[in-house]
């Protein structure tokens, strides 16, 4: 009963992701609200064949499907589905896909996604767009069903179009991917939280975690002070590295201090194999790493692929470094992905996303002060 129960709230929880804040009424089939459906990472796009198969298309697909950073074998940004407006119209489900985007030249009078946007929009929004810059991308919710976002991608002339697509292409990724979130949390937390390892984690290092429920703990080294967690599924197994260490100087920060903590925190890892252990593979595919924040506190991300000596394992990974100035530590969260024969990607994201809950609670001013 208990797993029923489990099951139901999962669903419930999938269903009400991305949730918008405009009170718009979707189409209802006997009474019942339709919910929009597809998975993290789809997409569909509706345009004339004319338009798909030339220099727009080709600019869409290039940004849009362009390689996903990184994973070992090329794996796409979004998967993309292409209808002509005529194949979309004609099955009604097609129009209760969660993410639509509507690509059109509104120079082409012929074009039949021109129109579509043309009665969505009205001819007032385009006129400005027009005088403006003769490109926009106008983002509209639950035209079709809940929970469903429509981006309305045009511009007056072809060149035009193709410029919108590749300056907007930042923006909308983030915002596909921010109405993904709620789908990966869903996902990922739908056994809970395994709050023995939460605790631990938070009393060893000094870390809030929320460690999923399926996670179990592989490894803890007290001596490098950092605890290996993992989940195995069927098909992929992935892990995550939480450790503290005390900040020392700049170049923890660098490229090659973060390649040097996730190698020693490799020894940790290891397979059946004799002096098996996991390592940086930066000769097949370069090491890449960037500023960021995580819980308003500085952070370097860096991404990449591990291999294992003396044994025939690989797959992409993603490490967090949070530098705690105050307290004078770095938490290095380093998470990685096996899964061969696997698209890795949606697992490479679902550690992240589990990384990303990591906050470095404020310790109570009496013990503060009683350190001091």
């Amino acid at each position: 009963m208990d797993k029923i129960i489990k099951i139901v709230l999962f669903l419930t929880v999938i269903l009400s992701a991305c949730t918008s804040d405009k009170k718009d009424h979707p189409l209802k089939k006997g009474g019942i609200e339709t919910y929009a459906f597809g998975k993290v990472n789809q997409i569909l796009v509706v345009s004339d064949s004319s338009l798909w198969t030339g220099p727009v298309g080709d600019t869409f697909f290039y940004y849009f499907a362009g390689p996903y950073i990184l994973t070992p074998q090329p794996e796409a940004i979004f998967d993309i589905t292409h209808f002509t407006p005529q194949a979309f119209s004609k099955r009604g489900s097609r129009k209760e896909f969660r993410m639509i985007l509507l690509v059109a030249d509104m120079n082409d009078p012929d074009e039949a996604t021109a129109r579509m946007i043309r009665n969505d929009l009205g001819e007032q929004k385009l006129e400005q767009i027009r005088r403006d810059k003769g490109c926009s991308v106008v983002v509209g919710k639950d035209k079709w069903a809940k929970n469903q976002t429509i981006f309305y991608v045009v511009g007056f002339g072809e060149d035009k179009l193709a410029d919108c697509i590749a300056s907007h292409f930042p923006v909308v990724a983030k915002r596909i991917n921010e109405e993904d979130k709620e789908i990966i949390e869903a996902t990922v937390y739908q056994a809970d939280l395994n709050y023995d390892l939460k605790a631990e984690v938070l009393g060893q290092l000094g870390l809030e975690l929320r460690v999923p429920g399926d996670f179990k703990k592989a490894k803890n080294n007290t001596q490098l002070d950092a605890i290996w967690l993992r989940r195995d599924v069927r098909d992929a197994h992935i892990g995550i590295i939480v450790h503290k260490r005390p900040y020392t100087s700049k170049k923890q920060l660098s490229k090659a201090g973060m390649k040097e903590i996730i190698n020693e925190l490799g020894t940790m890892v290891s397979s059946w194999i004799v002096d098996s252990k996991m390592r940086v593979d930066d000769v097949n595919l370069p090491m890449f790493i960037e500023t960021t924040s995580l819980d308003n506190k500085y952070a370097v991300v860096g991404r990449g692929i591990w291999e294992m000596d003396n044994d025939f394992k690989g797959g992409p990974f993603v490490c967090y470094e949070i530098l705690d100035e105050k307290n004078g530590q770095l938490y290095v969260l380093y998470g990685y992905v096996f899964a061969p024969g696997e698209d890795k990607r949606n697992y490479l994201q679902e550690v992240e996303h589990i990384i990303r809950t990591a906050k470095i609670p404020e310790l109570p001013k009496a013990v503060e002060a009683q350190d001091q």
